[in-house]
């Protein structure tokens, strides 16, 4: 019974409804013998792989990188990428992306004692993603003075460069970089371009829960969501950053 209800749930909301209507508009517009049922057809099919757990599961997989050992902490310094935060009726809140990065950094740093950056600066307008970053970290109980704070970044490249600048004359052999799954193949190629250092890459923040089972082959928007950044990412590595 609860997969009749799943099933059923996933195409009475989005975006299964839409995979729904397009389904409708096919079957009606193939029985009037009208051609346009091609057209409609394919966009069910479209709309029904990116929204797919299974789908953006295997697309996923070619954003992989492998991890390395972590190195000695005396040569390393942990770096940590915002990946946004929320602002609601003016409360701000971190961001699930950035969240399970500052988790797995802080992760690190229990293991290691490395000292921190994290980079991350204002969207618009309002706070740094880095404040919040900061905060977060001293809440989880990171020594403050091993935090150094970079609040300028607005995209990947700029996080790459501001965080080189920072390590300008430090005796920092390796960069401890921890950001998501999705973000790390771009992150490692924009960072090893400018900082020049040796990049240990530390992935969290996995794209999508696949479990090969009845449900991954059900829409999704949570799918949808991660196929938007995996064509964001796409984008990103062609236009070199």
């Amino acid at each position: 019974m609860i997969y009749l209800y799943k099933f059923i749930g996933s195409f009475v909301q989005f975006p299964g409804i839409l995979i729904a209507f397009f389904s409708l508009l096919t079957l009606y517009y193939f029985l009037k013998k009208r051609q346009i049922w091609r057209f409609f057809l394919i966009l069910s099919i479209v709309f029904y792989l990116i929204s797919s757990p299974f789908f953006v599961y295997f697309l996923s997989k070619s954003f992989y990188i492998k991890e390395k050992n972590i190195p000695d902490s005396q040569n390393s310094v942990i770096v940590i990428l915002g990946g946004g935060i929320t602002f609601f009726d003016g409360k701000y809140e971190v961001g699930n992306h950035t969240l399970k990065r500052l988790l797995k950094g802080f992760e690190i740093y229990r293991k290691t004692n490395a000292p921190i950056i994290i980079s991350g600066g204002v969207i618009g307008k309002g706070i740094s993603e880095s404040a919040i970053m900061k905060d977060i970290l001293v809440t989880f109980g990171v020594n403050i003075n091993d935090i150094i704070v970079e609040d300028k970044a607005r995209t990947t490249k700029e996080n790459a460069i501001f965080v080189s600048k920072l390590l300008k004359g430090k005796n920092f052999e390796n960069i401890i970089l921890v950001t998501s799954f999705l973000h790390m193949k771009r992150s490692i190629m924009l960072f090893e371009k400018y900082s020049k250092k040796n990049i240990i890459p530390i992935v969290c923040d996995y794209p999508i829960d696949y479990r090969n089972s009845f449900l991954d082959y059900l829409p999704s928007a949570e799918a949808l969501y991660t196929f938007s950044q995996i064509t964001h990412e796409f984008f990103g590595i062609l236009k070199g950053g």
